[in-house]
């Protein structure tokens, strides 16, 4: 299990900066050496983007996450100083799709991956490495992304995202063993941000903020569903209205598009995921007994 990983240093804040090794949550092996002079300036418009940066680049990369600690960056409208971060930065790595439509035009004239359009053409939530199997797919283009900047780096580039695409496979092995079998395939959250997780693993994330509450009121009596989520970073008002009027509990889960705050404890990438796992195997229903976490 993944619960045990090393915790890296939190990449908080808009101008926070750390180099690859020590960003991503579980750092890259300490024997593989820069490849580079100079590590590779990387601006990543979105904290879950700056932790696989810094993971697949290494000591290779230095990264900026452009959006402020605590700030929500979808729709992010850059300030000044984060368009000098973007205009210096010799690869923007963003999510893409309308994600962030003024840091896209602001990020258009420098070399650029948008990471949900080079992963998936399938529409569906932004938050699209909640999916496993699509986050491992964006290690290869990132590692593809930086090696086109920089050449002399490649192998390292490759071998980290081999390392990050063996520890998300191993992510998407934990959520399909514990979620096949559970009886409940519906869960109640605040936005559609788990949509494409839900997707990728045959349940259905009824969001409240796209069906209202009287529509998640009737889907919840429909399939007797025990509890609802709040999410980390999302306005709860709707949600919490479900969960007083069915007198349902509300637990956490977290979409991870929020920065940590300088000072707080921080959870890797993995660590995250098989949190939200364990939240939802209760209200699921699923069988644990089995269960070695």
């Amino acid at each position: 299990m993944l619960g045990g990983l090393l915790v890296g240093a939190a990449l908080a804040g808009c101008g926070a900066k750390a180099h690859g090794s020590g960003a991503a949550g579980k750092s890259r092996p300490a024997t593989v050496d820069s490849a580079l002079a100079h590590p590779l300036r990387v601006v990543a418009t979105a904290f879950p983007l700056a932790q696989l940066v810094a993971y697949v680049g290494g000591a290779d990369v230095k990264v900026t996450d452009l959006a402020p600690a605590g700030v929500q960056p979808e729709g992010l409208t850059p300030s000044a100083a984060q368009r000098k971060e973007l205009a210096s930065a010799q690869l923007v790595v963003e999510v893409g799709a309308g994600y962030q439509p003024k840091v896209e035009a602001a990020a258009a004239s420098r070399r650029h991956l948008a990471l949900l359009p080079a992963v998936t053409k399938k529409a569906g939530s932004y938050e699209f490495w909640l999916d496993p199997y699509l986050w491992s797919s964006a290690a290869g283009k990132v590692a593809d992304a930086l090696s086109a900047v920089s050449p002399a780096g490649k192998r390292q580039f490759e071998n980290g995202a081999r390392d990050f695409e063996s520890l998300a496979s191993s992510i998407s092995s934990d959520y399909y063993s514990s979620l096949s079998s559970c009886p409940l395939r519906e869960f109640v959250t605040a936005d559609d941000a788990f949509g494409r997780m839900a997707s990728a693993f045959s349940l259905v994330d009824v969001a409240v903020s796209s069906t209202g509450v009287k529509s998640a009121l009737a889907t919840i009596a429909q399939y007797s569903i025990p509890g609802v989520f709040s999410e980390q970073g999302v306005p709860s008002g709707q949600l919490l209205q479900v969960a007083k009027a069915d007198h349902l509990e509300a637990k956490s889960l977290d979409p991870m598009e929020l920065a940590p705050a300088p000072g707080t404890k921080y959870q890797t990438y993995f660590d995250v995921m098989e949190a939200n796992l364990h939240a939802l195997e209760g209200p699921l229903e699923c069988d644990t007994s089995a269960s070695y976490y």
